[in-house]
């Protein structure tokens, strides 16, 4: 560690009490993973019998079919109106049918060179988060090695079946905005955030906590930049009602809700199963999460804050809404959560170095 490095261990120095909670906490978690069945059961994927399209099946083979009509000159929304009346999807209300902005990447570069692209992003957001990891202020050296598990949780991009998932293609953005982002420079976090908020309309709290950083700061230049790219966003999804509303009638079937309210387990499921965990067991999973939360919460520093901000609001969110079927908006969230495991081991060092201490005599004068 290097010198005068204590200073961004959240958990370095805390009392006892709060040691033993911190612990109890995370032990709480981690057996409630492990006891309720991290795993498949809780994710809904693709049937054979599901919409199918050039090998593609489910959700892929809808956007990917919508992107080829759009490519050979159809309106996006009489093509997303169409497609979803094909695959029985619901057209109501307005956000069961993805804004149109991925749909144009795709048809105008075409699959391989749109494939590039999001790697290319990929590539600038591993290599922005090493940089970030190695020359932030008294970050141990070690912290570095969180860059490599943004690499393993953007493996998804090499496949193309993702090409197609908006969440993909807004997580990349997301985890290179973040890397980039500094209070008293925002500009190409916001510039990367906006493009985001264009692919995908979710990523909207995220502005939303960087536009209240900036008015807890009294930068105002930056919170009327946050300001001006809430408003184009608002001003993009009403244009996005309004092209939807033209083409849709009462008949056409409305979306059954988002009440999942899968909590804790389901949660877990849906982070394995949009991440490099997939490849392991349920119990993997279970246990690495909350070491990886545990981490995030120990980094003191703006980043440190908004990072475990974003991952507890979307994990309220996946607990809370997100159904079976839409456990790949995990993936907004997934290539930035397992930085969090860099910073782990040292927060574990501080509570259980605390939990050891011996309990303080109270003074017999204070009696």
């Amino acid at each position: 560690m290097t010198t005068g490095a204590p200073g961004w261990n959240r958990f370095a120095g805390v009392s006892r009490p709060v040691a033993a909670a911190m612990l109890g906490l995370l032990a709480l978690l981690m057996i409630w993973g492990v006891m309720g069945g991290v795993g498949r059961e809780h994710v809904a994927v693709a049937k054979p019998t599901s919409a199918q399209f050039d090998g593609l099946v489910g959700d892929h083979a809808l956007y990917a079919r919508i992107a080829q009509r759009v490519d050979a000159g159809e309106a996006y929304y009489a093509a997303a109106a169409a497609e979803h009346r094909a695959g029985d999807y619901p057209l109501r209300p307005f956000v069961t049918v993805r804004l149109p902005a991925l749909a144009y990447i795709v048809a105008a570069l075409g699959e391989r060179k749109a494939m590039l692209l999001f790697l290319v992003i990929g590539g600038a957001a591993i290599l922005a988060w090493y940089r970030r990891l190695r020359t932030e202020p008294a970050l141990p050296r070690y912290a570095a090695v969180g860059a490599l598990f943004v690499a393993a949780n953007l493996t998804q991009l090499a496949a193309r079946e993702w090409l197609f998932i908006h969440e993909a293609a807004a997580g990349v953005l997301l985890a290179l905005a973040l890397a980039l982002y500094r209070p008293a420079r925002p500009w190409w976090t916001m510039a990367i955030v906006a493009a985001a908020l264009a692919i995908r309309e979710t990523i909207l709290p995220v502005a939303m906590l960087f536009g209240l950083f900036a008015l807890i700061d009294r930068d105002w230049r930056a919170a009327a930049g946050w300001l001006a790219v809430g408003l184009c966003f608002a001003a993009g999804l009403a244009a996005h009602i309004a092209a939807l509303a033209a083409v849709t009638t009462p008949a056409d079937a409305a979306s059954q809700g988002w009440n999942g309210q899968g909590g804790w387990i389901a949660y877990l499921s849906f982070v394995q199963a949009s991440s490099l965990l997939r490849f392991f067991a349920g119990w993997v999973g279970a246990l690495l999460v909350p070491l990886a939360l545990l981490g995030w919460a120990a980094w003191r520093s703006r980043l440190g804050l908004a990072v475990l901000l974003i991952q507890l609001g979307y994990a309220a969110l996946l607990m809370l809404f997100a159904r079976p079927a839409n456990f790949y908006w995990a993936m907004l969230v997934t290539p930035t959560l397992f930085v969090g495991l860099a910073f782990a081991p040292a927060a574990l060092t501080a509570l259980i170095r605390s939990l050891r201490q011996p309990m303080r005599a109270i003074p017999a004068a204070a009696i």
